[in-house]
């Protein structure tokens, strides 16, 4: 709910200047209070336009906000208390401004942090200075997210985190009042605080004696003398004065490197994803699509330390000394991710199952922060189309439907005149408007309200949906159903060899009949009149699509829409099954992303050994690959600005829980279930699926003659009748 007055008199503070260049800048505030004594409770309030990190008493406490939109923006409210102490107390907070739209921000030209907590509000006695240390003007390490960071530790460091800094020098400045323009409106954050955590550490696996590139410290893209010096890695123990080292954490982590380090001159650092073999599976040069890392100077004599501003993904971090003396780094990463409770599980006798699975669950939880993001390592953005996968993978986990439900919102407000959602939102991807995506948003309205059993987030929503259908009901043909327009991208899958419009329009006819659905379930006078369009569009759609000798695209989604329910038997025994038994090399190959797709189709027809087979030998290869999680494309396709840890890959994890273990939603809410577990003889499976109502638990044991099973069900969902 949006509201103007929690702040009351509190003040968006920024540095006072009439001209600036906010680009990658960052700016430091601190304000000192006293307490005679810890409250039980310190509720604080604080919001910044782009982000801030928030500090108590030196202690890290917050990343934040939750992306968004102004004119509403996203406040977050913490518990301070067990961060204060008596007597004098510091709040500090690192302003961060992009100063740029990007995939995941809308920059409206103005900076500030806003603060208010009991009998403390951001105000002109607060001190304000831009950080010494940051140097800005530097590359960005993807066309869609961040800047590469670089820093120099002789010109700041954390003490200004201390109580006792001297912070005399700095600025004051009122500031604008809550409520002023471009934030003339508040919205609660509706999603958990991030946690976070430390990763200690990483393990040094790899080195080089590659000869430093004499240029390296005009240049402000760490990539580029990477690609200048081509430095080859050996085992560390076999490089006697090594140039750079490779670090591995063991699996792909989501947060801001810490670096520790002494150093006689620079040390230049880049992250990525995968080793092939000794070889950084980076960007080539001359392709430079993404490239994240920074430089670090250091200060004479003294150990120094610093954490990067922002979140990157990755599993390996190189390291490159650019002196000549002494040198000494240790790497840590504060992990940043979704609070999300994994009541969810699933455990299975088979190994080569269970890591699957695992690399799934770990791949999901990367992919989520304060919305679904697709990749973290060179967008963290939320792509829409994604979002049924991962809201699906997210319910398998935890039975809280606030990250869907904020998305939906968060894309609702950003769409063109003709009605259509952009395929990602907040941000300035104006060429990422996917049609498709639209209709995708109109199936997630319907997810979440199987989720919740509510039709209420509809009704908020359902002028969005109707200019969606507004859109496909002005550019439909009488013959062949909705065309490309060229103005935006028609996705569908990665697949190049694919024609996409059958199998597009078959996409809208989804979206079209769950916006239908939807609007017959509410039942208001508004949702009467949207309901005969949909039944309009719907017998348009359905003229326009032949199925003539479909790909496996089309194929699939005709099984899912009971389109041509004659020809299902036939789609299942030429197209899709053999598709599913080779080595993902079919003519017109599903990605990973469509195959969730593929696996919903015959699923329909009880082809449960089908699915699990394949996905034990495909997502297996991404296991064989060494990798942590599941990868954007399948193994072959993994170019180097390819994402490793891809949520849209992860679905396996929700098809193990709905085929292994049986637990196969019915009713919206989860009202009643269907029970009908798959199980291999000699597999013993247990696991456990969230609800609204409580935690469904399953046992099967097939490790003797006979399956034996065993399911609790909380009150309040019913088993199918088809179970008996």
């Amino acid at each position: 709910m949006f509201t103007t007055t929690q702040f009351g008199e509190a003040r968006w503070l920024w540095l006072q200047e009439s001209e600036r260049n906010e680009v990658d800048r960052r700016v430091r505030f601190r304000k000192t209070f006293e307490l005679e004594t810890v409250p039980e409770t310190f509720p604080a309030m604080i919001s910044a336009d782009a982000k801030y990190k928030l500090y108590v008493n030196g202690r890290f406490v917050h990343f934040g906000p939750a992306r968004d939109f102004t004119p509403g923006w996203t406040f977050d409210r913490i518990d301070l208390a067990a961060y204060l102490k008596p007597g004098k107390n510091l709040i500090a907070i690192l302003g961060y401004q992009f100063g740029r739209s990007n995939y995941m921000y809308s920059y409206s030209h103005q900076s500030a942090v806003i603060f208010k907590a009991p009998g403390l509000i951001s105000d002109e006695s607060w001190m304000i200075s831009e950080d010494p240390g940051y140097i800005r003007n530097v590359s960005k390490g993807s066309v869609q997210y961040a800047f590469q960071e670089f820093f120099d530790c002789s010109k700041s460091d954390d003490s200004w985190l201390e109580i006792d800094y001297d912070d005399s020098g700095w600025q004051n400045f009122r500031g604008w009042i809550a409520g002023a323009m471009p934030w003339n409106h508040f919205e609660e954050r509706g999603i958990p605080l991030l946690e976070e955590r430390i990763i200690k550490d990483a393990e040094i696996i790899a080195a080089s004696d590659s000869e430093v590139d004499p240029q390296w410290r005009e240049i402000r893209s760490v990539i580029i003398p990477y690609h200048q010096e081509k430095p080859v890695y050996r085992t560390p123990e076999t490089v006697a004065n090594p140039t750079s080292v490779i670090y591995d954490f063991g699996r792909e982590v989501v947060g801001m490197l810490q670096f520790r380090f002494e150093a006689d001159d620079a040390m230049d650092f880049l992250v990525f994803e995968k080793l092939d073999g000794m070889t950084p599976r980076i960007c080539p040069d001359g392709e430079l699509h993404t490239a994240y890392g920074g430089r670090l100077y250091p200060a004479s004599g003294k150990v120094c330390e610093h954490e990067l501003t922002l979140p990157w993904g990755f599993r390996y971090l190189i390291v490159f000394n650019r002196g000549k003396g002494k040198f000494k780094c240790s790497v840590s990463v504060r992990e940043c991710r979704y609070a999300i409770e994994e009541k969810g599980t699933f455990n299975i006798s088979d190994p080569r199952l269970q890591q699957i699975r695992d690399m799934c669950v770990h791949t999901q939880r990367c992919c989520i922060a304060d919305s679904y993001i697709d990749c973290p390592s060179r967008e963290y953005a939320q792509w829409w189309g994604d979002a049924l996968v991962q809201s699906q993978n997210t319910f398998r986990l935890d039975d809280d439907p606030a990250l869907l439900r904020r998305g939906l919102r968060t894309m609702a407000r950003q769409t063109t005149p003709e009605g259509l959602t952009y395929g990602v939102a907040p941000g300035c991807a104006h060429n990422c408007v996917l049609p498709d995506y639209s209709a995708m948003y109109l199936v997630t309205l319907h997810a979440e309200y199987m989720q919740t059993g509510s039709p209420e987030l509809w009704r908020e929503l359902r002028s969005t949906a109707s200019g969606i259908i507004s859109y496909f009901e002005k550019y439909i043909t009488p013959a062949d159903g909705v065309p490309f327009d060229q103005r935006y991208w028609l996705f569908v899958d990665w697949c190049p060899t694919l024609d996409k419009i059958e199998t597009y329009n078959m996409i809208i006819l989804w979206g079209v009949r769950m916006a239908a659905a939807l609007a017959e379930i509410s039942g208001e006078p508004a949702d009467i009149a949207l309901l005969a369009r949909c039944r309009e569009l719907e017998a348009k759609l359905r003229k326009g699509i032949k199925l003539q000798d479909p790909p496996p695209h089309a194929a699939a989604m005709a099984i899912i829409l009971d389109l041509k329910p004659e020809c299902h038997r036939q789609y299942l025994d030429e197209i899709l099954l053999p598709m599913m038994k080779n080595a993902h090399d079919h003519p017109v190959q599903p990605g990973p992303y469509f195959m969730y797709y593929v696996f919903e189709a015959v699923k329909k027809y009880g082809h449960s050994a089908e699915i699990i087979d394949c996905i034990r030998r495909w997502w297996g290869e991404f296991a064989d690959a060494g990798l942590s999680t599941v990868a954007e494309h399948f193994i072959e396709r993994n170019f180097h600005y390819v994402s490793m840890c891809h949520a849209w890959s992860a679905h396996p994890m929700k098809f193990f829980s709905e085929l292994m273990l049986g637990i196969r939603q019915i009713a919206p809410r989860w009202d009643e279930v269907a029970f009908e577990p798959y199980v291999e003889p000699g597999m013993v499976i247990s696991g456990t699926v969230p609800t609204p109502h409580g935690i469904i638990e399953v046992n099967l044991d097939y490790s003797g003659s006979e399956l034996k099973k065993s399911l609790i069900l909380p009150p309040g969902v019913k088993l199918a009748a088809s179970n008996g």
